[in-house]
């Protein structure tokens, strides 16, 4: 489970929002599976089909995490045209299996629809989201 206080959220859904008509991206660090903080990663593609984080940036984030203690609890980005499921690509590009993905569909800008997924060798599950106060 994803446990999430509602400032992060929003904090999420402003990169995502701010990005659109582009797929955006980040990582969501924690503890337990508790956010803790945000990382907003630049997509290096800025296509709105696809992600890849900047290398760059996503290494200064998972270095700080690494030194904090911390853990990369999930990796989230948005669908701005599209479902809040995983695409075939999402599902092969699943590079950390213990991490949570995230999936933002911004289909309907206004209304928002988040679902988060844990993907390993090919299968999907839903996790659930807790969002706290």
């Amino acid at each position: 489970m994803l446990k999430i206080k509602r400032p992060f959220l929003n904090q999420l859904l402003a990169h995502l929002q701010a990005e659109y008509p582009l797929e955006a991206c980040g990582i969501l660090a924690g503890q337990g599976g508790q956010v803790i903080k945000l990382y907003p990663i630049e997509n290096k593609l800025h296509s709105p089909t696809a992600y890849e984080m900047n290398p760059q940036q996503q290494l200064v984030a998972m270095l700080e995490i690494e030194e904090r203690g911390w853990a990369m609890t999930a990796v989230y980005h948005s669908h701005p045209h599209g479902p809040e499921t995983p695409s075939p690509t999402d599902i092969t590009q699943a590079y950390y299996p213990d991490t949570i993905q995230v999936i933002v569909s911004l289909a309907q800008r206004d209304q928002p629809v988040i679902r988060a997924f844990t993907i390993m060798n090919g299968r999907v599950q839903e996790t659930a989201i807790d969002v706290q106060p």
